[in-house]
């Protein structure tokens, strides 16, 4: 079930994504300034495990429903 490709996949997506939502969540509330940059880099290392954990646990769930989503589209608008 867990892959060394999902593994690394949650590594990268949860790098990627943590670093980007709280730079973007640290500007919104502080501004784009020294003290942003200060509280991303105080954030970013707490939301970056959480995020790859997160991504590793929701990997099943969000994989079952995408493949729901895309059957019941492509039986709408792709009859056989």
């Amino acid at each position: 079930m867990f892959t060394l490709a999902a593994i690394m996949f949650a590594v990268f997506m949860g790098f990627f994504m943590s670093m980007t939502l709280t730079f973007c969540i640290s500007i919104y509330l502080i501004g784009f300034s020294s003290g942003a940059m200060n509280k991303w880099l105080e954030l970013w290392p707490i939301a970056y495990p959480i995020a790859v954990l997160s991504i590793i646990a929701y990997r099943p769930l969000a994989l079952f429903l995408s493949g729901k989503v895309v059957r019941w589209w492509q039986s709408r608008h792709h009859p056989s």
